[in-house]
């Protein structure tokens, strides 16, 4: 079994119960018992678990996210600019995807295109993109109650009744390594089904999402461009993310 493969299975193990011993951890991915030591450690080292007496258990912040209120509270200036930013590149007549999140709901205000059509899973962006006379559609489902989120069954099988000329996802962590993840496996399931059905993607993040590594990882399905902000060129590793990445940031 590949590294990766197997690290993603011990996560999906820890995050259904809050310790594993090693043993249990063995039994569980059916690997020796110095392979699994070898994986907690490398899992431990870019802040995925923690390994104590016995085994291991998963750290809070790759499964945990703040609300939504924290979130939009957080970088606001730096996801307006984003926003503003990501909405010039919907034209009109545009069928799109808006994903739920903070910095995707910041592009509203900034929509100059006319008629246009936007499906979204986001129900915070419903009376916004009313307010703005844009005709909008929502995928029904279960609804996280901390990002206000329609997920599950019922969600992607509404989203895949539709094909759009662009999807804008929202993600909660870019890495070099570990590529697009976020903490929640059902929101990362819409995500990647939206990029299925797009002609473009677009991801949009704020500088602080870089270098971040969350539960569920996202695929890259197409050829997906990150919409960011100026402030990524100040990043150290900036020419190694846009050697990784299609980054367009602060500028078209």
């Amino acid at each position: 079994m590949i590294t990766e493969k197997r690290h993603e299975l011990i996560l999906r193990e820890l995050s259904k119960r809050e310790f594993l011993s090693l043993q249990e951890l063995v039994e569980r991915i059916g690997c020796s018992t110095s392979t699994i030591r070898r994986d907690l450690s490398k899992l431990q080292a870019i802040g995925k678990l923690t390994r104590v007496h016995g085994g291991a258990k998963l750290n809070q912040s790759v499964v945990l996210e703040p609300n939504l209120t924290d979130k939009r509270r957080q970088n606001l200036e730096e996801k307006q600019e984003i926003g503003r930013f990501a909405a010039t590149f919907i034209q009109d007549n545009d069928c799109v995807f808006l994903d739920a999140g903070s910095t995707t709901l910041e592009m509203i205000p900034y929509i100059e295109a006319s008629g246009i059509t936007v499906v979204t899973n986001g129900l915070t962006h419903i009376e916004e993109l009313l307010k703005h006379g844009i005709k909008t559609l929502t995928l029904g489902g279960e609804v996280k109650p901390t990002t206000f989120a329609t997920v599950g069954p019922n969600a992607l099988a509404s989203l895949q009744r539709y094909r759009f000329d662009k999807a804008f996802i929202g993600m909660n962590g870019i890495d070099l390594k570990y590529g697009l993840t976020t903490p929640d496996e059902q929101e990362g399931l819409i995500k990647r089904e939206a990029m299925n059905y797009a002609l473009n993607t677009f991801i949009v993040a704020d500088t602080s999402k870089f270098h971040k590594v969350y539960f569920a990882h996202v695929p890259m399905v197409n050829e997906a461009t990150i919409l960011t902000s100026h402030a990524v060129l100040q990043l150290e590793t900036y020419e190694m993310f846009s050697q990784h990445y299609r980054i367009l940031g602060g500028t078209r």
